[in-house]
């Protein structure tokens, strides 16, 4: 038994203070039959921007809500996950599922999203599915509004880990697949009473959301995602059963890894459950091929358009040959820098460089290129320890 006294437990994120950057701004897209819909959405209604899981409570996204307790169980995982974030909540209808709805929620936010996460339990899985969203993302892409997207659809058709397509055969760089699931907790449940491919997408999606854009969110040290027992049994959401991750062999994960599925998986000798990697569906050798490759860099390219903007149609001194000024080339690189450096600092970047060539002629074409490099920061998916006896050290 304890002494006597007073405990006084301090909490943490009552405030609500904002982030100071958007990294954490984040957008969640979910099907719904239009008569199910929470009643703080319509028909002429479907997006709402929710700061906590009370809000999303207040809007009648209520966890024993026959229809949306799903729902409920995403956001709750996400809020979870990212305590201060902020997140685009957009029910489509059920039955016009459109995957370029990403384009209409992330202008509907003026593109301040960063990562969306689009759950559809309703339709097969399947790689043509993939290609669409990637075809939007590239859309938006081009339109200054970049975002990665989390996809996880209905893998109950899915008998075996086997049977699931290689996504790194793909072409779709901001594109990820969740196949991850809870096998014991809510998430199971959930899966067996609604008969669908439930996820840990919420949950995933929220690791992002906190991650600075350079981590990966499989790192150990920070992103246990083990919520009381929520996740505590890693599952695959294939097939109509339960499909726990250590009842399957190695050699099936080890697949599923290198096919550029996101699951939840265990370590011996430390407690939790971990993310394996943060794959996109694209293959392993792009510059692409993780989440946080396409963060950082999308971070660095809005960073570096938001400061060169002002520079549109502004004057370019030349010198008597026609090369640019030594003062106009400064310019240039220091506000590239200003731009980068923060970064630089928050240890996102390893490094950065800015070359301007002084003899390309901008008089001709009124175009400045500007060739930037970015050194990303490496990620230790791989240590390699060598231990061995020895008469003497």
């Amino acid at each position: 038994m304890a002494l006597s006294g007073i405990t006084i437990n301090r909490g943490q994120g009552g405030l609500g203070r904002p982030l100071t950057t958007k990294d954490h701004v984040s957008g969640f897209i979910m099907p719904f039959v239009n008569a199910d819909l929470p009643s703080g959405f319509s028909t002429s209604d479907r997006i709402k921007i929710i700061y906590s899981i009370a809000e999303a409570v207040a809007l009648g996204i209520t966890q024993a809500g026959a229809t949306t307790s799903l729902l409920w169980y995403h956001l709750n995982q996400f809020f979870k996950k990212q305590p201060q974030g902020k997140l685009y909540v957009h029910l489509i209808d059920s039955t016009a599922i459109a995957y370029d709805e990403i384009e209409t929620l992330q202008n509907y936010a003026g593109g301040e999203i960063r990562q969306i996460g689009y759950y559809d339990p309703l339709t097969a899985f399947a790689t043509a599915t993939l290609n669409t969203l990637q075809t939007s993302a590239t859309t938006l892409e081009t339109e200054d509004k970049p975002l990665s997207v989390i996809y996880a659809g209905d893998f109950q058709a899915v008998a075996t880990i086997g049977a699931l397509p290689d996504l790194r055969a793909l072409t779709n760089k901001n594109v990820s697949v969740c196949v991850g699931e809870d096998g014991a907790g809510a998430g199971s449940a959930l899966a067996i009473s609604e008969a669908v491919s439930v996820t840990c997408i919420g949950a995933l999606l929220g690791s992002i959301s906190f991650a600075q854009v350079h981590r990966n969110v499989g790192h150990i040290a920070l992103f246990n995602q083990v919520d009381g027992t929520e996740f505590d049994e890693p599952a695959i959401a294939i097939g109509t059963g339960t499909i726990l991750v250590k009842d399957q062999a190695t050699a099936g994960l080890t697949t599923l890894n290198d096919s550029g599925y996101i699951f939840l998986k265990k370590y011996t000798g430390i407690d939790g459950s971990y993310y394996n990697d943060t794959p996109t569906c694209i293959a392993s050798t792009s510059d692409y091929a993780n989440i946080e490759n396409n963060r950082t860099i999308d971070k660095a390219v809005r960073n570096v358009r938001a400061l060169l903007l002002p520079f549109v149609n502004s004057p370019l001194y030349v010198n008597t040959d026609g090369t640019l000024t030594e003062d106009v080339i400064s310019n240039y690189k220091n506000t590239v820098k200003q731009a980068l450096e923060q970064m630089e600092r928050d240890g996102e970047l390893s490094a950065f460089s800015t070359t301007i060539d002084p003899t390309q002629n901008v008089l001709t074409t009124s175009k400045i290129a500007v060739s930037i490099k970015i050194v990303p920061v490496g990620v230790a998916r791989e240590i390699e320890v060598n231990i061995g006896f020895a008469v003497s050290v």
